[in-house]
């Protein structure tokens, strides 16, 4: 596939959800060539067709293919066309209202949450995450039914904004569903070593609250019970999980 034909493919779509589906494909077949441009152009035609249409959308059952886009096009090779597409979501996400931005599922807005966490000198990205976060806290009973991946994207966006309070109850929240999966017999074991180096990151932004610490202690204590498997953490998410540990640790 080049990357005229993977343009037009795009250009052809009727839909989000062929959009989407493209920009995913695509983006893998031309990851080694042409990536970024493909993202910079499937960014610009984002914006131009759909963006208009996404709280209509959001309605029609639709949010999950406008979280797996702007999750794609906002990444570094998106360029200014995908910031500018995220910015555009976001600033439409802010003035959501309370039933509106419950329709679109936690599972969708942990997406928008690690999409807006790129481009935290945004005000747009900050409000909207915000607005993630006051969702999260009132419906934490749902964080239960989210995965691991899901979880740590939230926390991951929620920290690029520390001093907002919302931030910080949403994440306190999904550090005390981390701690009642780890009391489970499973306890940690679905998290992949890059979700728990994301957690502790997170968490680690608000060190001084206690389930914050509990929660940390609780990948720690996971890392250690897959001493025999250290190997399968690539080297960034291993040493970046224990060094933030540790720093926690003495601040305490």
């Amino acid at each position: 596939m080049t990357l005229s034909e993977a343009l037009s493919e795009i250009v052809c779509t009727r839909h989000i959800g062929e959009f989407s589906t493209a920009v995913l494909k695509h983006g893998k077949q031309l990851r080694m060539v042409d990536h970024a441009m493909f993202l910079q152009k499937a960014a610009a035609d984002f914006q131009l067709r759909f963006v208009a249409c996404f709280e209509e959308d959001i309605c029609a059952g639709k949010s999950w293919e406008y979280a797996t886009t702007c999750n794609a096009v906002s990444r570094q090779a998106g360029g200014q066309a995908g910031i500018e597409a995220c910015e555009r979501i976001a600033a439409c996400m802010s003035r959501l209202d309370s039933a509106l931005i419950k329709e679109v599922g936690l599972r969708a807005l942990s997406f928008f949450a690690s999409s807006f966490g790129r481009h935290s000198r945004a005000a747009e990205c900050r409000n909207a995450t915000i607005r993630i976060a006051e969702c999260c806290c009132d419906e934490s009973g749902a964080l239960q039914e989210l995965n691991s991946q899901s979880l740590a994207s939230l926390v991951n966006g929620f920290s690029k904004w520390p001093e907002e309070a919302a931030s910080r109850q949403a994440t306190i929240a999904i550090a005390g569903e981390v701690l009642r999966r780890a009391d489970r017999r499973a306890r940690l074991s679905e998290f992949a070593p890059r979700r728990l180096a994301n957690l502790v990151n997170g968490f680690s932004k608000w060190s001084k609250e206690a389930v914050s610490r509990k929660a940390i202690v609780a990948i720690a204590g996971e890392v250690l019970r897959r001493g025999d498997r250290l190997s399968h953490f690539n080297q960034q998410a291993a040493i970046g999980s224990l060094i933030l540990i540790s720093r926690t640790w003495r601040t305490w």
